[in-house]
């Protein structure tokens, strides 16, 4: 079995990365309890101004200006696994995609940050939820710095238009079944002949996991069971990809182009144009439709956490920063970290960026709450479940399921077909 093999693998590395580095996944590192006034390097997304704002006050604290290097989220992770590769780090914090986390924390080149995080993170009101991807064989190897899952967005004006309550879908997420009187509501909206569609979405190459997972865990499955072995072709899963199907194919209140749209600004102009009526995806389309002039549904576009089967849910795409195993400066990096979850630093964060923070107290501050309307919102969806299947090889088997995915979408294969062939891969790809 793939769990036998894995912990075998992972033996070997995590013997080779001890004689190396000193260090394992799982042992806990004795963090310095006084202050590092050591030169500190920092590596960032190229978004992340609100982090290398804090530089000066990094200084203030410990007399030294954190140096920095900044990369692209799509470059991320080529140049992070050759410098692992290499035993060397491009930073005493590493800016990391939750993608990667289980990969690197396999290979025994993240520090395990679980004390940090249980002891004064999680008593400050990191939620919970955000954790998902930074656990991995019972340690924390990464802690979320920006916390974000797609969500429901839906234009308040063709609600009316159709003489639906544009106010009721902000109750769909605390209804079961309520996925179902939103296919009403999109079928009430539909009018083909004019382009007008009740639903959008974006289900192209790997962007499709996202629905298909929010609907899988709707319906109480998983992508991996506790071994990591993949059990998205349960019943669960066959009704998840069935409702996308349903939507498409029978009930036709899905943009038909929603199939070739591979990310939110292919799937996003029909919306802002209001000839769409509920769109899922990222938390900051709401400023998008509301704010800006290209949207001609600004300050009618409303938001809230997704519809509910069983439960409601989402997949997880928070933004996480690391200690890399080979920093020269590690104690620095916690540092680093701590300064930018404290409570002020995230309450800055919220108030002045667009990337919301991930500590409830600040999510329900009202200066993030001026400023990032969507931040409640944001809370109450990890309060359900927001499991992506991370695992070390999910780059992979992502790629191989929603290959699967299209096929039943474009009726070549039956759900049922679809996901068992994807697990028969996946497996495959495992030995």
């Amino acid at each position: 079995m793939f769990s036998r093999k894995f912990s075998r693998r992972r033996f070997i590395q995590l013997a080779a990365a001890t004689a190396a580095a000193g260090s394992l996944p799982g042992v806990q590192r004795v963090w310095a309890q006084t202050s590092n006034n050591d030169a500190v390097k920092l590596f960032l997304g190229s978004h992340m101004d609100y982090l290398t704002n804090l530089t000066g006050d990094y200084a203030e604290l410990y007399g030294v200006t954190p140096s920095i290097e900044t990369i692209t989220t799509a470059d991320l992770p080529v140049k992070l696994n050759s410098t692992f590769a290499a035993r060397q780090s491009p930073g005493d914090v590493a800016f990391l995609t939750g993608a990667l986390i289980s990969g690197f924390a396999d290979n025994g080149w993240l520090e395990d940050l679980s004390d940090f995080v249980d002891t004064t993170l999680l008593p400050a009101g990191l939620l919970q939820n955000a954790l998902t991807a930074a656990n991995h064989l019972g340690g924390t190897y990464a802690v979320p710095i920006t916390i974000g899952a797609p969500i429901m967005h839906w234009n308040a004006d063709l609600f009316e238009r159709n003489g639906l309550d544009p106010e009721a879908p902000k109750a769909w997420h605390s209804t079961p079944n309520s996925w179902d009187t939103m296919v009403d509501y999109a079928e009430e909206m539909t009018d083909a002949d004019n382009n007008v569609y009740g639903l959008v979405d974006a289900w192209a190459g790997t962007h499709s996991i996202y629905t298909f997972g929010a609907l899988l865990q709707m319906h109480g499955g998983r992508f991996l069971d506790d071994n990591l072995d993949p059990v998205m072709n349960s019943d669960a899963g066959v009704a998840a990809l069935e409702k996308m199907i349903d939507v498409l194919h029978v009930r036709k209140v899905m943009d038909p182009a929603t199939p070739t749209y591979t990310w939110v600004f292919d799937a996003s102009p029909s919306y802002l144009a209001g000839n769409r009526g509920i769109f899922f995806t990222w938390p900051f389309i709401a400023g998008v439709a509301n704010f800006t002039e290209d949207s001609q549904i600004q300050g009618r576009s409303m938001f809230a956490p997704n519809p509910a089967v069983d439960t409601s849910a989402s997949v997880d795409g928070s933004e996480y920063l690391a200690i890399p195993s080979f920093a020269n400066n590690p104690d620095g990096g916690l540092q680093f970290i701590e300064l930018a979850t404290s409570l002020d630093k995230q309450i800055l964060q919220g108030a002045e960026s667009p990337w919301a923070p991930v500590l409830q107290p600040a999510l329900d501050h009202p200066d993030v709450a001026a400023n990032l309307t969507v931040a409640p919102v944001i809370r109450q969806s990890y309060e359900y479940p927001v499991d992506g299947g991370f695992s070390p090889d999910r780059e992979r088997w992502v790629e191989i399921l929603t290959s699967e995915i299209a096929l039943a979408l474009n009726q070549t294969k039956t759900s049922r077909e679809a996901l068992d062939e994807a697990v028969r891969l996946i497996r495959q790809s495992r030995s």
